[in-house]
């Protein structure tokens, strides 16, 4: 019998011990997988809709990191794109708004400058994108659209008793678009109270690849007025408290799980090791190297890590794209999970086989095989 045939036969012998310790492995992967994937899923969805919109810079208010906090004049705007080497400037608002009715409580909403090139990337499935003409017109995601059950030329209440007309339906590659509400950047900061403010200005420069047009247009655009921050869209998107607490939720979530998986391999393997006392025994005595026992015990634990692995990735990324259908979220996280994040999955499985076997493979090293005959 081979070495790893036997590693997989010993594993088996104890389905049902095994099969647990199994589950508990993927239930730690799993969290690794789902909560890690879906925050760097919103950290990519960000930086997909700037991308999208050819945005290079992000001008906000210094120390709001949260772009509903962020508070500017509407007249910045025009003093940035006076700056040489700016190629197009669009101002932004942005707010939340809900529809109870429909389980829905963080519904992006987005002022912007109709007729602009943030709209150039959108897929009209029907209707028409805004104009400058328009004032209580709104254009949808086209899954914010599906989950309220609203279609061109209906009229829906963004806050209650504010009626638009919804002239358009728009599709997106981006996850956050095609759950949100667009409107015309006047109508937005009529509706919310916030006249002549504005959220962000995203700013394109002629040319994105030099570093050095990039770095002085940030020099110059913070010394316009003071409290300024300004970034690349990496580093604006990097620097959102959204981004920032997702992202440690769920590593610390993950963290939690990772040790109970790790305590249940520890505790399965130890248990086999007490179990087939005798047989390790036997094994020493017929020659076998106390690093090859140690090996033996060692692979059986990662297999059961790699076990639980495969199970909890599969698990978490069934679980993920089911989690898109569920009106709550629809619209803010992506159905999908990054390669890298299933590497780390799998490499969370075999550190928690490793770590999980590790005790037991040193003690099993230390039997002395007249001893462990005795038993």
């Amino acid at each position: 019998m081979r070495f790893s045939t036997m590693i997989v036969h010993n594993v088996l012998r104890r389905k049902l011990r095994s099969g647990l310790t199994v589950v508990a492995v993927a239930i730690a992967v799993g969290s690794v997988v789902a909560l890690v994937g879906i925050a760097n899923g919103f950290k990519d969805s960000f930086l997909d809709f700037y991308k999208a919109s050819d945005v290079d810079i992000i001008v906000a208010r210094m120390g709001s990191q949260r772009r509903l906090t962020s508070t500017l004049d509407e007249i910045l705007a025009s003093k940035i794109q006076a700056q040489p080497g700016v190629k197009d400037v669009v101002p932004g608002l942005v707010d939340v708004v809900s529809f109870p009715e429909a389980n829905l409580f963080l519904v992006p909403v987005s002022g912007l400058v109709p007729e602009t090139q943030v709209f150039n990337h959108f897929k009209v499935n029907k209707g028409r994108l805004l104009l400058k003409s328009d004032d209580r017109s709104i254009v949808l995601g086209v899954d914010l659209a599906a989950t309220l059950g609203k279609d061109v030329g209906d009229s829906l209440d963004v806050v209650e008793g504010e009626a638009f007309q919804i002239v358009g339906l728009i599709e997106s590659s981006n996850v956050l678009e095609n759950g949100a509400i667009l409107m015309p950047l006047p109508a937005l900061q009529k509706l919310m109270g916030r006249e002549g403010q504005i959220s962000g200005v995203s700013v394109t420069v002629l040319d994105p690849q030099d570093r050095a047009l990039v770095e002085r247009l940030t020099r110059q655009i913070k010394e316009l007025e003071p409290g300024l921050s300004v970034r690349t869209t990496k580093e604006h998107v990097e620097s959102l408290t959204e981004i920032q607490i997702a992202l440690a939720m769920a590593w610390l979530t993950s963290t939690v799980a990772i040790v109970i998986g790790m305590l249940g391999t520890l505790n399965t393997m130890f248990m086999s090791i007490q179990e087939r006392t005798r047989e390790i025994g036997i094994l020493r005595a017929l020659g076998w190297e106390r690093s090859r026992v140690a090996m033996m015990i060692l692979g059986e634990s990662v297999t059961i890590g790699l076990a639980g692995g495969i199970a909890g990735t599969l698990a978490a990324v069934t679980f993920v794209r089911l989690l898109t259908r569920v009106p709550a979220v629809n619209g803010m996280i992506q159905g999908r999970i990054d390669v890298t994040v299933l590497a780390e999955g799998m490499l969370t499985a075999v550190l928690v086989g490793l770590l999980g076997g590790l005790l037991p493979a040193l003690s099993v090293s230390k039997m002395k095989p007249a001893e462990a005959l005795q038993t």
